[in-house]
């Protein structure tokens, strides 16, 4: 039962992060002169490598961060914070400031390049991933998890494929306040992982 509830855990966690509704605006700008074609494989590219970039860090990014000597509830701390910054760009809608630079824009590929990296799948996604690793011992749940990954990379190629369609039916205002109530959940629960890595690191807070 405890596995089941951090797998439904870290799924909202992921598809907050991600938010594939709010960055949206983001891919309809990049991609405005681009053929149907084009924008098939950019989609089908962007979600295969968002599905292996995830998937290679939860089974070894752990392996990397104690390789290195860091603890991994020090690493949880610091990622719970930086999940809290990414919350409030989102809730200031000030997220593509930073994921998105100016040599991006005049790139032909954009497929990995923004697009999978830093877009969808940013240093907060892998973050979150490697923090999930280290929850799971069974590979039963690890399974889980990567099918997990998949489903996210089938509701990104579904918001991709149907970019225009969302975004004239929501308009800026309805894909800001998603984005909004997703980076109010992804600050929430950042909150509580902050929470359990300070238990651990200072046992007398407790």
């Amino acid at each position: 039962m405890d596995n089941i509830t951090e797998l439904i855990k870290t799924f909202v966690i992921l598809l907050a992060i991600i938010d594939p509704i709010g960055n949206l605006p983001v891919y309809i700008s990049l991609t405005a002169n681009k053929t149907d074609e084009e924008h098939d494989s950019i989609i089908l590219k962007t979600c295969c490598a968002s599905v292996a970039l995830l998937t290679i860090s939860f089974l070894f990014g752990k392996h990397i961060v104690l390789f290195f000597g860091i603890q991994m509830p020090a690493f949880k701390l610091v990622g719970g914070v930086f999940l809290v910054y990414i919350a409030f760009t989102m809730l200031t809608d000030n997220k593509t400031s930073y994921l998105l630079s100016e040599e991006g824009e005049a790139k032909e590929d954009i497929a990995l390049m923004p697009m999978t990296f830093p877009l969808f799948i940013g240093p907060a996604a892998i973050s979150s991933v490697i923090m999930q690793s280290s929850e799971f011992a069974l590979w039963s749940a690890k399974l889980i998890s990567i099918v997990e990954f998949v489903l996210i990379g089938s509701l990104i190629w579904v918001s991709l494929k149907l970019a225009n369609t969302i975004s004239k039916f929501l308009g800026k205002g309805g894909i800001k306040f998603i984005s909004q109530i997703m980076g109010l959940l992804l600050g929430s629960l950042a909150i509580g992982i902050i929470a359990d890595g300070l238990k651990i690191l200072l046992p007398g807070l407790s």
